[in-house]
């Protein structure tokens, strides 16, 4: 996955490089980043460097520096507070940011979260970060408290603002960032008097008293320690995953990940909502700053968005509904560039207020998907949920990623039109082969009763064999777009599968490309496995039982590829297709035996069985079309429904032609909705229209873009 630089990073390239050119060492810059902010606060910079027993040589080259920074800082449009704060940050590589789930807080997520706060921000509010860093949520809260109380900013810092962080460095600068603003170095240090430098989860209550303000950004990520993450932090060389292991002092290690467990087992016993498994650092900060926030307090907080959607964060989300008297999850992903992570990452910032009692609680939260600005976090439509009315079609109170009232509805009802599956029709679901545990029983060359290996780039919809092998190995492998005969990199021979997975291999069953994603081109890729063939750990696998199993097959495949299913999917995903998630969506609750969906089964059957006509004959779009059409009388939708969810699906036909003025093929949409519309609404309408106009141009639908090199339909 890509690591791109951040704004913030781009905004403050030029006092990054004078802070270079000056002095490469982190203590010279702290020393400059103080002088820069006694020049903008107006203290004394001599008095606080005495004050704080800070050794300085050569004070007149550093307040030269500091004179140049003031003036670059001028015309950046950030506050000068959250540039210092910035500025000041420990020096850490990769390996150790990810070790310790560091995660800089960028500008416009600290100015959200103040602004979170702002309603609450009283002349006396007491606030703190207990993973405070370099302080930057507390400095735009300050940025805040000093626009409306800028003659009791001094008082109120010595007074009121507290800090907690394992670093002394990390505090250092936190105190450059909150001291911007104030005029006297005896507010600085009566500020100071009250911060810690210790692990604020296993520290005693002293200097925790009732917070009217909790802000965080909290490390993410599980204790543990790898012997990946061991090496790459105690050798120079980066090691790559799956390559072999120089020699390492393995002591050390044993040593170090005792130590891991027993903070692990200390942290267990002291946070209730890390259960059992590998406990994650945010979840005990999150349980930590709620214990100390007083009744009626306010808490904004950064964590990852596993709080909203994963099954081991269930006991989270019941846990702050139980403590709050108003509760908000505000959802975020890393296209704005806020984080040196994946741009498709997601996170939130829960905002909760603290209930007084327990009568008071909320009986429900409110949700919103945020888009990131170029210089601020924009807001969209809030959305309400009711506890009681989620819990009825999510159990684990999941929050399905709606983007208006609108989907919100559409979601609630395709749920109370549909009905659970797992356990009526007793499934079978497992992962066959492992590509990485399982290799040594893996070979290129086939002997005669081998067994092909199905992997996960080879499935597609109604397709098990899309791709074929052609050379390489890993991730230098090539593959091929195919519409013929299976052409796997892996052969396993039967005598290498105990009894019952060689039994699974030779039945039918249906498997699906576990690899997804909400804005993938379709996120459900669903097929009929035949007897003969095993299927990779990225292509779990459904065996029906029963008189009625081969039709629950067909029936599965031909829904969970439909636009419906795909939708539904897109509301809970991630990046993974688990177990949990799937059954955590209902199938159409309609007869099996009736009409409808014998017509769904026989649809998905012939387009199960088509070769490579499948690209190449329009037959396959129009049974495709009508299968969609049918999914969705099955779930009991409207057309209008159908018009909404089909704005979740930008990237398809990007390789066939467009009509006329328009900057976006949309063949497949049109044709789907054609027949929806004389399915649904009894006429030929605006996209019958739209559909003859795209025919004209000799687009095809349905043909997935990497797939178009087999179709005479796609356009260069």
């Amino acid at each position: 996955m890509s690591r791109p630089s951040t704004l913030e990073q781009s905004l403050l390239y030029n006092a990054e490089q004078l802070l270079i050119e000056v002095s490469p060492d982190y203590e010279y810059r702290l020393l400059i980043l103080e002088a820069c902010a006694a020049r903008i606060g107006g203290f004394d910079i001599c008095e606080y460097w005495k004050v704080f027993e800070i050794e300085v040589d050569d004070s007149s080259k550093i307040l030269d520096a500091a004179e140049r920074l003031s003036m670059i800082l001028s015309m950046i449009p950030i506050p000068a507070s959250l540039i210092l704060s910035g500025l000041s940050r420990e020096p850490a590589t990769i390996s150790e940011k990810k070790k310790n789930g560091i995660f800089y807080t960028d500008f416009r997520l600290a100015q959200f979260v103040a602004e979170d706060c702002r309603c609450v921000l009283e002349r006396d509010s007491k606030i703190v970060d207990i993973a405070a860093g370099s302080g930057i949520l507390l400095a735009a809260v300050a940025e805040l408290y000093y626009k409306k109380y800028s003659d009791s900013y001094n008082q109120w810092i010595s007074e009121c603002i507290y800090a907690f962080d394992l670093s002394e460095y990390a505090l250092r600068g936190a105190r450059i960032a909150l001291s911007v603003h104030a005029s006297s170095v005896d507010a600085i240090r009566g500020m100071c008097g009250k911060w810690r430098a210790c692990d604020s989860l296993l520290a005693d209550d002293a200097g925790f008293p009732a917070f009217d303000i909790v802000v965080g950004n909290p490390p993410w990520g599980r204790i543990k320690l790898s012997l990946h993450s061991f090496v790459n932090k105690t050798t120079e060389n980066y090691h790559v995953y799956g390559s072999g292991y120089d020699s390492f002092n393995h002591e050390r290690f044993l040593a170090e990940r005792q130590d891991t467990l027993n903070y692990s087992r200390a942290l267990k016993e002291r946070y209730s909502l890390l259960g059992s498994a590998e406990p994650d650092m945010y979840m005990a900060f999150l349980q930590r700053a709620i214990s100390i926030l007083k009744p009626g307090g306010h808490l904004s907080y950064i964590v990852p968005a596993g709080i909203i959607r994963s099954l081991g964060t269930e006991s989270l989300r019941r846990f702050l509904l139980e403590r709050s008297e108003g509760l908000k999850y505000y959802l975020l992903d890393n296209k704005a560039n806020y984080f040196e992570i994946d741009t498709r990452f997601k996170f939130v910032i829960v905002s909760h207020k603290k209930a007084y009692c327990e009568k008071r609680r909320c009986a429900g939260f409110s949700f919103e998907i945020c888009k990131g600005e170029n210089l601020a976090v924009k807001r969209t439509e809030a959305i309400d949920f009711i506890a009681g009315e989620l819990e009825k079609i999510r159990p684990d109170l999941t929050v399905p990623e709606c983007r208006s009232v609108a989907e919100k509805d559409l979601f609630f009802k395709i749920c109370a039109n549909g009905t659970e599956w797992k356990d009526a029709w007793r499934v079978d679901i497992a992962r066959e082969v492992d590509m990485t545990n399982d290799r040594p029983i893996f070979h290129a060359r086939r002997s005669e009763d081998d067994l092909p290996v199905v992997e996960g780039r080879m499935v597609q919809q109604f397709r098990f064999g899309a791709k074929a092998y052609v050379s390489g190995s890993g991730r230098s492998a090539k593959w091929v777009p195919s519409a013929g005969s299976i052409e796997p990199q892996y052969f396993v021979g039967p005598d290498d599968l105990n009894e019952r997975l060689l039994k699974r291999a030779y039945m039918q069953r249906a498997g699906y490309c576990d690899i997804a994603g909400q804005t993938n081109e379709r996120a459900m890729m669903s097929a009929a496995i035949p007897a003969g063939v095993v299927c990779g750990n990225k292509v779990p696998t459904i065996v029906f039982p029963g008189e009625f199993g081969q039709r629950r097959l067909f029936f599965f495949v031909g829904v969970t590829n439909s636009f419906v299913f795909d939708w539904m999917l897109r509301r809970v995903l991630s990046t993974t297709v688990n177990y949990f998630l799937l059954f955590s969506l209902p199938m159409p609750d309609i007869d099996l035996q009736g009409e409808l969906a014998e017509r769904i089964i026989s649809l998905s059957k012939e387009l199960s069985c088509m070769g490579s006509e499948y690209y190449t004959d329009r037959q396959m779009g129009k049974l495709r079309a009508e299968l969609d059409a049918a999914v969705a009388d099955a779930y009991g939708l409207a057309f209008s429904d159908l018009e909404l969810l089909m704005r979740d699906f930008p990237l398809l036909d990007r390789r066939q032609p467009k009509l006329k003025g328009e900057t976006r093929a949309t063949y497949t949409r049109d044709l789907f909705l054609s027949i929806a519309e004389e399915r649904f609404c009894k006429i030929k309408g605006t996209y019958t229209t739209r559909e003859r106009a795209g025919f004209a141009q000799n687009a095809k639908a349905y043909i997935p873009t990497e797939m178009t090199e087999l179709s005479e339909g796609g356009a260069e």
